[in-house]
């Protein structure tokens, strides 16, 4: 018996050291649509590579059918995470699948030109692009996937833009993605809407206490077509219009009583539908005692029948780790969506906490291992899905 054993181990390794050679004139013959599909089913970094190797590879890229292959197949997505001390040559991101760290290198253009690379400074994501701020004139929108990126002088500046929200729309004759960027004036109150549509900068009068001095790194949350911000104390939402720049200030019910901060989180389930949610503290006197999050339901137009409701509370001892995080400063905290979850980070702290909607439990995502210990500040979360159809 133990003879027979060795005997088949050693046949089996005979067999996995011969090499298996794929007959061209098989794979010659196979029609396009079953090489198209098998094609599909390789890692994303594999089928890339395969783009210098002949044209019929490279224009598989543009090819409709294809794309639509892929997406199906390859539905991935990360967590990037920005820090002043990283390399500008590259950005970590988590991998929520393999439960690991990777890098991500930035397109060529965002490391050479006239501007320096540490000049560079993530400012928003959406739907596979990422918008940067380009030294002190331009934005840079670049798409990793497909190593393609745009730089767009800005039409007024005082400074680098330290904040501003991109939008990603899809088009209505095609399956590709346009996108529009909001950004505050730096010299006074009004803001500016880049669209990809027209290629052009739209000004349009802004909103004091959303753009105030009172109301310091607001990013809009994407939902109903417009962006919704809120305004510092007494807190309330008001809503921006991207088709036509117009303010709306009942655009949303009363937010709940007893709110030490506010944050709002623009999120897309899985079947297409938009979702708008609620991050608070909730206390007294400026202190938080407990945090909980509300979900936005009703439709738009219904009046008295939308309402917050709540949908999360965080556990106490959870609830004070994160306030000894932020020491009660609540200027430090940012929100965001993630394909099912809305995250709460902190700049001060390089750790995420996030919500998972589906199953309604709270996690905390660790520490990356990329960071150095003496790192404490700068911490920037983004959510980066690749995106072949985002086009810059």
């Amino acid at each position: 018996m133990m003879l027979r054993a060795r005997e088949q181990r050693r046949e089996n390794d005979r067999n996995k050291k011969k090499e298996v050679v794929m007959q061209p004139s098989i794979w010659g013959r196979l029609p396009d649509e079953l090489l198209e599909r098998i094609i599909a089913l390789l890692p994303l970094r594999t089928i890339l590579g395969l783009r210098p190797t002949c044209r019929r590879f490279s224009c598989l890229l543009s090819s409709p059918a294809f794309l639509s292959l892929l997406h199906a197949h390859n539905s991935l997505a990360f967590l990037l995470l920005s820090h002043p001390q990283f390399s500008h040559r590259c950005l970590p991101l988590y991998d929520p699948a393999a439960d690991g760290w990777r890098s991500v290198p930035l397109p060529p253009s965002a490391t050479s030109g006239s501007a320096s690379p540490s000049s560079l400074l993530l400012l928003s994501a959406a739907s596979g692009l990422l918008c940067f701020a380009f030294g002190r004139s331009s934005l840079l929108v670049a798409n990793l996937l497909t190593n393609a990126s745009k730089v767009l002088p800005l039409p007024t500046y005082t400074a680098a833009p330290s904040s501003a929200t991109l939008v990603s729309l899809p088009s209505r004759s095609n399956s590709t993605h346009g996108y529009k960027i909001f950004l505050p004036c730096a010299s006074d109150d009004d803001v500016f809407v880049y669209d990809s549509a027209s290629l052009a900068w739209t000004r349009f009068p802004g909103f004091e206490p959303v753009l105030g001095r009172r109301n310091p790194h607001q990013g809009g949350a994407f939902f109903d077509g417009s962006l919704y911000f809120t305004t510092p104390e007494p807190f309330s939402t008001v809503g921006f219009d991207l088709r036509n720049g117009a303010w709306d200030v009942g655009v949303a019910p009363p937010l709940p009583e007893d709110l030490a901060f506010v944050r709002l989180v623009g999120g897309c389930s899985g079947s297409g539908e938009d979702h708008l949610y609620l991050v608070g503290g909730v206390g007294r006197n400026g202190i938080s005692r407990s945090l909980k999050l509300w979900e936005l339901v009703g439709r738009k137009g219904e009046g008295k029948g939308r309402a917050w409701e709540e949908i999360g509370r965080l556990p106490e001892m959870m609830c004070r780790k994160f306030m000894s995080v932020c020491y009660h400063n609540y200027s430090h905290v940012n929100c965001l969506w993630h394909e099912g979850l809305v995250c709460i980070c902190c700049t001060t702290w390089p750790e995420v906490l996030f919500f998972k909607v589906s199953r309604g439990t709270w996690h905390w995502l660790p520490r990356c291992p990329m960071l150095q210990e003496k790192w404490s500040c700068g911490f920037r979360w983004f959510s980066f899905v690749p995106d072949l159809f985002a086009l810059v």
